[in-house]
């Protein structure tokens, strides 16, 4: 009985694993969830919406594409490594049952069919690898539509990513116009205030010549004074209230810059300015107040007998030219021979020539005694403003830019010269003259601005030092003091302080000062810094 020869059945399909449709759903849900998160912007650390959605896609759909490609082509490895193992495991078990049996007719019939069942089935199995490699190619193919979907993907997340960056430039754009219209109400209200940014801008192109003469470096220290202090504001200047230039000496700018640049004095615009504001405040046919004047030529020759504004600051101007001339003043921040040429601006020049002569130098103390002299050659009751200094320094925008770089000194430094201090102890009240070294001070912060601020009112030694003592602002004598501080004395060393006065400045060890009632005078001295008579400081 002849044995029957056994076939395994021929697997007809190979199925593999659809990883591309997988994968696409996969990469639709995540551009899904990436388009939603585009919009509800939830990812503070990007800086847009197109860098969130790119970023996104490129981490997830990118990374899907490349591990479904990967896992296609194991699959295709697997096909062939199928499809071969298949092929070779028929054709053996075909071979070994043809070979277990006998060499007979029969068998031989049986193994003649037996070989045409192979090649059948090769044909078969060839036909099986054709179908397989197509699948193949169709999962290959599956792999590129991946790839490109996901491409595909990435460009739909950033046309979403670009509408939406495009929709907030539109918000942005509505706010800025927002903005516009807010802006455009409020210039609406601020319009009442053109006219003083008018004087603003009057004042500071007045002061662009003066700016130019004196450098960068100024410039700068200028700049920084503005910046804590305004002094470029309608006439604003550190001499504290009272201290604005008037609508009216704004409006003369022009006219007094003319002039000043005809009679070559570009650089001391604020000083005329200043002058027309204790002269005249900018009002009347006079506002330089110069008829009286010797330069006056058109008008006769008495008080506010010139009816042409314009002459009049003409006239003015070239007087005041040939006082800096007389001074020998050059610089506008040389605040003792300014003080002299403006002196001799009320006075008249002949004041200049003598104040030069007896004294060497301008002070509040001689223009007294000048004042007083002329008052009784011509016979009148008084001669002019022996504080006249003082009162136009008020609205000098630079005077605390003199050399000693302080207000307070400067003022303090005009008064050089005084004797018996009767302007100082009948200012703060007093009917006869009493020790007025803390008047003095008193009457210096008050010209300047500081009184009360940071100098108290006292006549009394004792009670500026609480005053500073109370403000945790008192130094010992261990203290190297600073322009403007005060200096409070003890002549006998007992503890107790008997005299103060202004510190002008610190060099080499050495401490300058201003101080009123030193032997009956306002004078200039200076101590070594551990003097043994100085009892401390009062500071700002």
């Amino acid at each position: 009985m002849s044995k029957s020869i056994k076939t395994r059945d021929i697997i007809k399909n190979v199925k593999s694993i659809d990883k591309a449709l997988i994968a696409g759903e996969h990469i639709r849900n995540i551009s899904s969830k990436t388009k939603d998160k585009i919009e509800e912007n939830t990812q503070p650390q990007h800086t847009s919406p197109n860098d969130y959605a790119v970023s996104k896609v490129n981490e997830n759909a990118k990374h899907l594409a490349n591990k479904t490609a990967i896992e296609t082509k194991i699959q295709v490895q697997k096909g062939y490594r199928y499809i071969k193992s298949k092929r070779k495991s028929k054709k053996d078990t075909v071979l070994d049952d043809i070979d277990s049996s006998s060499d007979t007719p029969s068998k031989i019939k049986a193994k003649e069919h037996a070989q045409k069942n192979i090649r059948t089935t090769n044909r078969k199995t060839k036909k099986e690898i054709k179908n397989t490699k197509s699948n193949i190619k169709d999962s290959i193919s599956s792999g590129k539509t991946i790839k490109n979907t996901s491409k595909t993907t990435i460009k739909t997340s950033q046309e979403i990513a670009k509408q939406s960056a495009i929709k907030s430039a539109q918000v942005s754009k509505e706010s800025y116009h927002t903005i516009k219209a807010i802006g455009r109400k409020s210039w609406s209200v601020s319009k009442k205030g053109v006219s003083a940014v008018k004087r603003i801008i009057d004042t500071t192109r007045t002061s662009l010549t003066f700016l130019c003469s004196i450098g960068w470096i100024a410039i700068l220290i200028i700049l920084l004074i503005a910046l804590i202090g305004g002094i470029f504001m309608t006439g604003s200047s550190s001499s504290g209230s009272g201290n604005q230039l008037s609508k009216e000496v704004i409006e003369y700018t022009p006219i007094i810059q003319k002039y000043a640049d005809e009679y070559e004095i570009p650089h001391f615009i604020n000083a005329l300015q200043a002058i027309m504001m204790q002269e005249s405040g900018g009002k009347g046919t006079d506002p330089m107040q110069s008829s009286e004047c010797s330069f006056n030529t058109k008008f006769p020759n008495t008080p506010n007998a010139i009816t042409d504004p314009e002459y009049s600051i003409q006239v003015g101007v070239q007087n005041f030219a040939d006082c800096l001339k007389r001074a020998n003043c050059t610089d506008p921040l040389d605040i003792p021979l300014l003080s002299l040429a403006m002196q001799g601006y009320n006075f008249g020049n002949g004041y200049i020539e003598w104040a030069l002569t007896n004294f060497g130098a301008y002070s509040q103390g001689n223009a007294k005694v000048f004042s007083d002299v002329q008052a009784r050659k011509h016979g009148w009751n008084s001669y002019g403003d022996p504080e006249y200094v003082p009162h136009v320094m008020r609205y000098y925008q630079f005077a605390s830019l003199g050399t000693s770089n302080s207000n307070l000194v400067n003022i303090a430094i005009s008064q050089l010269g005084n004797q018996g201090g009767t302007p100082y102890w009948s200012w703060y009240g007093y009917k006869e003259r009493v020790e007025w070294c803390a008047c003095f001070v008193s009457w210096v912060a008050y010209q300047s601005g500081d009184l009360d601020i940071t100098i108290p009112k006292f006549s009394a030694v004792r009670d500026g030092i609480k005053y500073y003592q109370d403000k945790d602002q008192w130094k010992d004598k261990s203290y190297t003091p600073k322009t403007g501080d005060l200096i409070f004395f003890d002549w006998q060393r007992d503890g107790i302080s008997d005299h103060v006065g202004i510190v002008e400045k610190v060099e080499n060890n050495i401490i300058y000062t201003v101080e009123g009632n030193s032997n009956d005078q306002c004078k200039q001295n200076t101590y070594t810094i551990n003097s043994y008579v100085i009892y401390g400081y009062g500071t700002y």
